[in-house]
């Protein structure tokens, strides 16, 4: 026996290391398991990859300069997730330069159409699923539990909203981080090598760049250390462990100080709106709210019925007294918690220390119990090991497995001690997992800019999922008879099911914004309504965007985003009577809204065009708008620009060029020198105008200052051809930069159409028509470019193919009056009255004052009142 035994131990001390590595071995069986929960969530997502660009992903995609290419690639290093300058007033100070770079080659390969942005979430989904199979290996004892956890992962509703939604790519590769950093530790604590430090300490700042709560990531690393050494004594794990903790404080501290240090912070609060519970002006509300937060998180883990894109405003009602019944949830929810966590802890700390080994022991104990006749290593010696080691039984082929859903390979001795310390220490671990990824955004240190945001929930509920999963093995292992692990089983099922097709539901509301905002009136009215409405508006359907925003702003009157979008509204309807108090009470309630003072302009003019002086006045108050605070700088300065050359226009209507000239100097001034496609439209402008003062030398200076900041774009030259051209002694020179610039830009219809212009002033009318086809082929469904081709038909006399040609104006452009007064004018001409005076009282009914429909009708004798 003696002999036996020193053989053993010579053997253990050589394959100690190789054996640790075998405990992390997976059998078929676990390749299958991990292959069919990938399997599940990726067929569960399926169909959002034919989703769009919605809600906040029109902003962090197709308005970001960084994700476009417009911006030069180092700017990803200075902006934050939505491509404003972190050291702007407005922006959030999130900032992600990992994710914002994959969704500029996303971008790139995929030429911004939504579906290659869709199936990246959708592989980076699965994979995230895969990790967290891997995970659920190190930590619950069974096949079992870790097959339950990652099928409730894969198919968790709460995830739709982080898969679906393209911005919600930050928490995905995040949780991939993370994850994958707490394996490669996992590692670096079997073999405490400097390898897998190295690489979880770069997956952790992977995770950092992804998003800002993965910040947490190495404090989960370091937790599951502590709680593996607080079982035994050893002095030479104890020097490692030291090592590892003390590297990955530092690293959480060097993360930490150049997150607050050296990355600017937002220097301007949240709106009240987004988190109205952040501005309560009573400590009292504003704690009790807070704490109630996430016991709303976690409710929305247990049953996710009610999902909604935005939780701002009232959608959770904030608790005012202390008699709600709500803070009894909050209270049993942080006993709960806390009675959990210090149980576990205590357990830990208490289990018997020892200097023995008990993987080492196992690996003696097992090979001298299979000579001896055993095949356990639980009770060797009254020692127990908590992963229960066992002998693999040699089986006939007819002889099945014990249980395929039995113990976990990879359920080696993480967690040494008792088998009770262990699994409360995986309790503690899994709870860490749900706990300490929330933190950072529950506002109970800091406020942050939402109340609550699902896709924020994406790697907190591996916590969940984990916790349910050890729920689950611990059943599993209870339950000895097989019609109760069935039952067990069907309850599973009925659950993951139920998971499933949520998710699928979910999925559609995600497919289009009409979907997203439908599907939260009921959980947050004003908020949903509003967005409603404005996607409405734009659609051209105006009357329900009218009921939508009327409603929206009786939710909540101060909405200035809903006062806003009913002026449109009213100004798409050409009421304008309406559209003005509405565009005064949005600057009233958001002075810094730029848009609001355009609109108002364009508005008074519209309604009464006496009114210039107001209208200027507003104009140039929107142009000099400094923007404190606002969100969409790159909006903000594009409505500015906006502004300015309006005025400039409006001042050039009235005769003041010299007015004109100094507006357009201001913007140049104010426009940032990186905008050179604006710069080049004002120096444009600027040409124009000192065109109409015969101010030659200074328009071509103009011209070339224009042409220098954009060369390559066949629109400048253009200008410089129509500004040359107003010279009659240079004609030729004109014609010459036409031409260059329909070289430059052949594919561009209107180069095609203004060198068509330029042809018939010169009485070329049969030049001009072939460059008008050119330009109607290449915009087909451009009704200015299918009635200019029109006009020049009839010029020439070509009354049949005008005739055709005005009917598919019409027909593009059916609402327009004067469509059908140029059809109804063409089929006068050619004789056929009655058609004409059709055409003629479909104008007037569209437009009661179309002057030239009530000229012609009075020339050929028809009762115009009677037609009406």
């Amino acid at each position: 026996m003696a002999t036996i035994w020193m053989k053993l131990k010579t053997e253990q001390r050589c394959h100690n290391c190789s054996s640790r590595s075998k405990k992390l071995s997976m059998e078929a069986t676990d390749y299958a398991g991990l292959a069919g929960c990938t399997m599940l969530a990726f067929v569960l997502y399926l169909n959002t990859l034919n989703a769009g660009f919605v809600y906040d992903d029109r902003r962090a995609i197709l308005g970001n300069a960084d994700v476009t290419g417009a911006g030069p690639l180092a700017q990803l290093l200075q902006n934050d997730y939505w491509g404003t300058p972190l050291t702007d007033s407005g922006s959030h100070g999130s900032w992600r330069p990992l994710c914002v770079l994959s969704f500029r080659l996303n971008f790139l390969l995929g030429s911004g159409a939504a579906f290659p942005f869709h199936l990246i979430n959708l592989l980076l989904h699965g994979l995230a699923t895969a990790l967290v199979v891997l995970v659920a290996r190190t930590l619950l004892p069974t096949r079992a539990g870790v097959w339950a956890a990652s099928a409730l992962f894969a198919a968790h509703p709460i995830h739709t909203e982080a898969v679906a939604g393209v911005v919600g790519r930050a928490d995905l590769s995040a949780c991939v981080c993370s994850l994958f950093a707490y394996l490669t530790y996992r590692r670096h604590m079997l073999l405490r090598d400097w390898r897998s430090l190295a690489v979880t300490l770069l997956a952790a700042l992977a995770a950092l760049l992804c998003k800002e709560t993965a910040i947490t990531t190495l404090l989960l690393c370091g937790l599951c250390d502590v709680l593996c050494g607080l079982g035994l004594k050893h002095a030479g794990d104890d020097k490692h462990r030291l090592r590892s903790l003390s590297i990955l404080s530092i690293a959480l501290l060097c993360a930490v100080y150049c997150r607050l240090s050296i990355v600017p912070r937002p220097t301007v609060a949240f709106s009240a709106a987004d988190n109205p519970t952040a501005h309560e002006s009573c400590w009292w509300t504003r704690t009790l709210s807070f704490l109630y937060l996430p016991v709303v998180n976690l409710k929305l883990l247990l049953w996710p019925q009610y999902l909604s894109f935005d939780w701002g405003m009232e959608a959770i009602p904030r608790i005012r007294t202390l008699w709600d019944s709500r803070n009894v949830l909050s209270a049993g929810f942080y006993a709960t918690l806390l009675a959990v966590s210090c149980k576990c802890i205590r357990l830990r700390c208490s289990a018997p220390r020892s200097s023995m080994d008990y993987a080492a022991v196992a690996s003696i104990s097992l090979p001298l119990l299979q000579r001896l006749g055993g095949n356990s290593c639980q009770a060797w010696h009254g020692l127990v090991c908590g992963c229960h080691h066992q002998l693999k039984q040699q089986r006939s082929p007819q002889q099945p497995s014990a249980s395929v859903m039995g113990t976990s390979s990879s359920a080696c001795c993480l967690f040494p001690g008792s088998a009770t310390s262990a699994s409360e220490s995986v309790l503690v671990i899994c709870i860490g997992f749900l706990v300490l990824p929330f933190l950072p955004a529950c506002n109970l240190f800091f406020h942050v800019g939402f109340v609550l945001a699902e896709r924020l929930l994406y790697l907190p509920s591996v916590g969940y999922c984990l916790l349910l999963g050890l729920g689950f093995g611990k059943l599993w292992q209870r339950l000895n008879g097989s019609a109760h692990r069935l039952l067990l089983l069907i309850c599973l099922g009925i659950l993951l099911v139920t998971f499933g097709l949520r998710t699928v539901q979910r999925n559609r509301d995600w497919h289009n914004e009409e979907q997203l905002f439908r599907s939260a009136v009921a959980i947050n009215p004003p908020k949903a309504l509003g967005n409603l409405g404005s996607v409405l508006s734009t659609q051209g359907r105006y009357e329900e965007a009218r009921l939508a925003l009327e409603s929206a702003i009786a939710y909540r009157p101060n909405m200035a985003d809903a006062h806003f979008n009913l002026g449109i509204v009213h100004q798409q309807q050409q009421n304008y009577s309406a559209a003005l108090p509405c565009y005064r009470r949005a600057i009233e309630l958001r002075p810094q809204l730029a848009l609001a003072y355009l609109n108002l302009a364009t508005s008074l003019l519209a309604w009464d065009k006496d009114r210039h002086e107001e209208a200027g006045a507003m104009l140039l108050a929107g142009a000099r708008l400094p923007g404190h605070g606002v969100r969409d700088r790159n909006a903000h300065e594009e409505a500015r620009y906006s502004a300015y050359l309006q005025l400039s226009a409006l001042h050039r209507s009235r005769g003041r060029h010299q007015q004109a000239v100094e507006v357009l100097n201001e913007a140049l001034a104010a426009l940032s020198m990186d905008k050179r496609k604006q710069r080049a439209v004002l120096h444009q402008r600027l040409a124009a105008v000192h065109v109409e003062l015969e101010q030659w030398p200074e328009a071509e200076e103009q011209q070339r200052l224009a042409l220098q900041l954009q060369p390559e774009e066949g629109v400048a030259y253009v200008s410089y051809g129509q500004a040359l051209a107003r010279n009659c002694s240079r004609y030729a020179e004109a014609e010459l930069w036409f031409k260059r610039a329909v070289e430059l830009s052949p594919l561009e219809p209107s180069t095609h159409h203004h060198y068509a212009d330029f042809l018939e002033q010169q009485q070329r009318p049969q030049e001009a028509l072939g460059y008008r086809l050119r330009a109607a082929a290449l915009a087909p469904h451009n009704y200015a470019l299918q009635s200019a081709v029109a006009d020049a038909m009839r010029l020439l006399n070509r009354l049949a193919e005008a005739e055709l040609w005005y009917r598919q104006a019409a027909a593009l452009h059916p609402q327009a009056a004067h469509a059908h007064a140029n059809l109804g004018a063409i089929l006068q001409m050619r004789g056929q009255r009655q058609q004409a005076v059709e055409c003629y009282r479909r104008a007037l009914q569209l437009q009661p004052g179309h002057a030239t429909s009530r000229a012609n009708l009075a020339k050929m004798n028809v009762n115009i009142d009677a037609s009406t």
